[in-house]
């Protein structure tokens, strides 16, 4: 392609396969790195790399999947950003776990001196909403017995709300708290997964500008990113602390890491994601200075665990009424 005359190759010969092997030179070096990371050795007292295979179909049949990942992109961060930039402003309404940078600091890596700091709210939590746990009587570990106080609970709870939005940790609670409501319930219920989000998110705002009431059954994707302003949540229901599902092998590794070191996985790891899934959850129902509405959140273990009254306590702060 380049006019050498020695390579036995054709110009245009050349032309066409050049995208091939492209193609080709990228899968290489995609399968070096992959081997070598799955094959090395991690260095002393570092983050180490999660390594794990998973079986999927393959056409009529099965084929193994290979992964390696960082557990961490704090490293990586700071090759890339952190040593070589002038300097760097991160902002964000979720910086913060349990009030602290600790969380944030472990996983991005920032410099020892980084200097972190919480801006006020623009918004008067006190005066434009009330965080509601009310006692359902029936424990959030048990999954039968919680959806069930759920279903019981649910019509009333969202009475009065033009728009309400209901988040779900699991789409099996999800769907069964929906088979178990009423027929009549039901049919204000828009449910993630039937349509595509903007979709269901059309149609829940068409109703309630309509005149009439609508509610969001909804999961973690429905409790960031979603903005529903003014009447289109006025109330938002969450069912559960949001606990990460502990399926993720790269969460996994990471917590066999911080128990080899002697720390605790739990209060370092789950308790903090939990807390900030659980603030975007909340930063549902206010997306205006003018916004007015209810958070209920059906999980007492915020009030009767320990762990959990670090969490009520990084929670907006909104009026609290613990039943």
């Amino acid at each position: 392609m380049d006019g050498e005359k020695n390579i036995g190759i054709a110009s245009h010969q050349a032309e066409e396969w050049y995208p091939l092997f492209g193609s080709l030179l990228a899968r290489s070096q995609g399968n070096w790195e992959l081997w070598t990371a799955f094959t090395g050795e991690d260095p002393e007292n570092t983050p180490p790399m999660a390594r794990w295979m998973t079986l999927v179909e393959a056409g009529a049949g099965h084929d193994i999947e290979v992964n390696a990942s960082p557990i961490l992109a704090a490293d990586m961060l700071r090759r890339t950003l952190w040593n070589v930039a002038y300097g760097v402003l991160v902002t964000s309404a979720t910086l913060t776990a349990l009030n602290r940078f600790d969380r944030f600091r472990m996983r991005s890596g920032i410099p020892r001196d980084a200097v972190t700091t919480v801006v006020p709210s623009p918004f008067h939590h006190a005066d434009a909403g009330v965080l509601r746990v009310p006692d359902l009587r029936a424990d959030p570990r048990n999954a039968s017995e919680h959806t069930a106080a759920i279903v019981r609970e649910l019509p009333k709870l969202v009475e009065g709300s033009r728009g309400s939005l209901v988040l779900f940790s699991s789409r099996k609670q999800m769907q069964d708290v929906f088979d178990g409501l009423d027929r009549e319930f039901r049919r204000q219920v828009f449910i993630q997964g039937n349509l595509s989000k903007q979709e269901t998110l059309n149609k829940h705002k068409a109703r309630v500008d309509g005149g009439e009431s609508s509610v969001l059954f909804g999961l973690a994707s429905f409790a960031e990113g979603v903005d529903l302003p003014g009447a289109y949540c006025e109330h938002v229901v969450i069912a559960k602390i949001p606990f990460a599902v502990p399926d993720d092998p790269v969460e996994a590794a990471l917590a066999e890491w911080i128990e080899a070191r002697g720390g605790n996985p739990f209060m370092e790891i789950a308790v903090p994601d939990a807390s900030l899934r659980l603030i975007q959850a909340c930063g549902r129902l206010l997306r205006t200075e003018q916004d007015r509405g209810t958070i209920t959140l059906l999980d007492r273990r915020v009030v009767t665990q320990r762990y959990g009254k670090a969490i009520l306590a990084a929670l907006p702060p909104f009026r609290q009424e613990i039943g």
